[in-house]
Parts: structure tokens; C-alpha cells; sequence
């Protein structure tokens, strides 16, 4: 199995049905073998430039572990799925569980 880092950015006004197409991902990934390795919802954002008129976004990240025929299905899932403004799939040479970056800005600025 391959490691993998997904960032999703879904519109704003969908919040609940963003929330169900994540947990599809989710179940996606686990029943096909694969394991889920962080997952952070950071929550809406202010977008760098307008997509689709849309000026914030709701980002969530997952990293994971999963063989091709999970990704390539994750893939069609995310790619025919109007809610998702803009996404990225990378590759990862080790499966990255620690908090991220915005994880831990969020974190020390509630502090």
C-alpha cells in the first residue's frame, strides 16, 4: 500500500452534504482495505482568488494509505462531485499521522 495526502475544498453553503461525502470517503477507504491515516477539518477559509464566484471554502485533509484500486475510485468519486471546488492528491514515501501545520496554528491561537 501507497501513502497518500488529500486536500478537498468543497463549497461553503453545502456544509452537511460535504460532511456526508467525506464520511462516503471514509467508508470508501476502510472497506476496501485501506487505512486512514489523519484526518483535519480546518474548517472555512478565506480562498487566495474567487473559484466559481466562490470566496471561502471548506477545507478538510486526509492522508491515507491505500493500494491503486482505492485511489482511482477515490478519484472518480471526487472528480464527478460538483460540492468540490478544487482538490490535490500527493504522494507520500511514509504515512504522515502528526497534527498539521494549520492543525497546530489553530490550536495555539485558541490557546
Amino acid at each position: 500500500m501507497k501513502n497518500y495526502e488529500i486536500v478537498l475544498l468543497f463549497t461553503v453553503n453545502e456544509e452537511n452534504l460535504s460532511l456526508q461525502t467525506v464520511d462516503k470517503f471514509k467508508k470508501l477507504v476502510s472497506d476496501k482495505g485501506g487505512k486512514i491515516d489523519r484526518f483535519e477539518d480546518w474548517g472555512n477559509l478565506k480562498l487566495a482568488y474567487p473559484i466559481n464566484k466562490n470566496t471561502k471554502a471548506h477545507y478538510i485533509l486526509m492522508n491515507i494509505s491505500a493500494n491503486n484500486e482505492i485511489l482511482i475510485e477515490l478519484s472518480g468519486m471526487i472528480k464527478y462531485n460538483d460540492n468540490i471546488l478544487r482538490h490535490i492528491i500527493l504522494s507520500c514515501k511514509e504515512a504522515i499521522t502528526e497534527p498539521s501545520l494549520m492543525l497546530k496554528k489553530e490550536i495555539s491561537q485558541a490557546s
